[in-house]
């Protein structure tokens, strides 16, 4: 029984169907939003209201939507998810108009459909790295005591310049994103044999969405890859399995 706010998002059904773009610069192509890399961007050929439509062979349900790496905050651009009810496209939720370039995980009512639609609305040409959304993977239990949360796992190299005396002449601080660790506990067999696995073989290739507290703190998500090999889970309790991966990634 999942009691916790902590939720994952990996599922992309971006990655499951066709997928195009009403407007689309060849050199950023669309595919390049669902490939999970920060280093490509899509891009429109113009300005205005951009959709990035997504059609599945069968229908499949969503709970979550996330995207990170934009200039949407720059611009004063909107974002969201529609689902086709069979007449029309339905809103997921009201269209997000981002502030800053911090990821965002948005929480709403399971849908489901054979296809789904993400409405970006732009006065200039934008670019954006990651867009992702499915079903989320909540974890029965949330984070608890020696955790620290992403925000404040600053993760950054910091190289002095020194006088031959030893004078401090100067810093440079380069920033290498945020350090934390995803931490499972209590979690039930059943949970573990229904869950674990699918979220792992994915992780060991792409990165993923984790936002410790999307009730009280929503705006709290990090893009998240796991930093080396992940641990394997341990029986901790009789019935119940832990495990602690360290991640590194972006809040910002």
């Amino acid at each position: 029984m999942v009691t916790s706010n902590a939720r994952i998002g990996y599922e992309n059904l971006l990655e499951n169907g066709t997928v195009t773009a009403s407007s689309e610069n060849v050199a950023y192509p669309v595919k390049n939003a669902y490939d999970w890399l920060t280093s490509d961007f899509f891009k429109p050929a113009a300005s205005g209201t951009i959709n990035i439509d997504l059609t599945l062979s069968v229908s499949d349900g969503a709970d979550y939507f996330a995207f990170y790496g934009h200039d949407l905050y720059s611009h004063g651009g909107t974002i969201k998810l529609q689902y086709w009810n069979g007449s029309a496209y339905v809103d997921c939720f009201a269209a997000i108009t981002p502030t800053d370039n911090s990821p965002r995980f948005v929480n709403f009512t399971s849908q489901a459909s054979t296809k789904w639609r993400v409405v970006i609305t732009c006065t200039s040409v934008f670019s954006i790295a990651v867009i992702s959304f499915g079903a989320q993977l909540a974890l029965e239990y949330g984070m608890y005591l020696n955790w620290t949360p992403p925000k404040f796992g600053r993760n950054t190299k910091l190289i002095n310049s020194q006088s031959d005396g030893g004078a401090f002449l100067g810093r440079s601080v380069v920033s290498l994103g945020v350090r934390s660790s995803l931490i499972l506990q209590y979690a039930s067999d059943t949970w573990m044999r229904s869950n674990w696995l699918a979220f792992i073989t994915h992780a060991e290739k792409k990165p993923f969405f984790f936002i410790p507290n999307v009730g009280t703190l929503p705006l709290e998500a990090v893009f998240a890859y796991t930093e080396d090999s992940i641990p394997a889970p341990l029986h901790t309790h009789y019935g119940h399995m832990g495990a602690t991966i360290p991640i590194l990634g972006m809040v910002e």
